[in-house]
């Protein structure tokens, strides 16, 4: 399988995984990490991290907020590659339940994902993703077609 193939299945891995993640479940995710020192995380509940092991429990925290939900669209926005490294930025979109809420909401996250191919596979190095939670009106000259930019805030209180 070509480099561009496997990235592709990592991002598809990737997309399924955070549908897991709604779900309380960490490990589909985790396992898409690269372990090293320099992977990063800046996260939907407000926190960052450096290095594989507060990644992964910034991850574990995250699962656990989640109660249930489905992960709908996401739109990818841009992806590429040169070398061994890789980016996907996208707009997630789903439904979710989270503690300390009764009813479900809806979630609109901006995510940039960074890879790097170690050992012959994609791995994610970095996650950056937060909740849009305030729409800004796009200039009156914007050649921009419209989209689909309904979000909530919830989950960041």
């Amino acid at each position: 399988m070509s480099p561009e193939d496997d990235l592709r299945t990592t991002l598809d891995q990737t997309k399924a995984a955070l549908g897991r993640l709604l779900h309380g479940e960490a490990g589909p995710l985790l396992d898409l990490w690269s372990h090293a020192d320099d992977v990063t995380v800046m996260g939907g509940f407000g926190s960052y991290e450096k290095g594989w092991d507060r990644v992964r429990q910034n991850t574990e925290f995250a699962a656990s907020r989640f109660l249930g939900g489905t992960l709908g669209r996401v739109e990818e926005m841009a992806v590429g590659s040169s070398g061994d490294l890789a980016y996907a930025v996208w707009i997630e979109r789903a439904e979710v339940r989270v503690e300390r809420r009764d009813d479900p909401g809806s979630l609109v996250v901006r995510a940039t994902h960074i890879l790097r191919r170690e050992g012959g596979e994609w791995k994610l190095i970095h996650r950056h993703g937060d909740p849009i939670t305030q729409i800004t009106a796009r200039p009156p000259s914007s050649d921009a077609s419209p989209s689909d930019h309904r979000a909530c805030s919830f989950v960041c209180e």
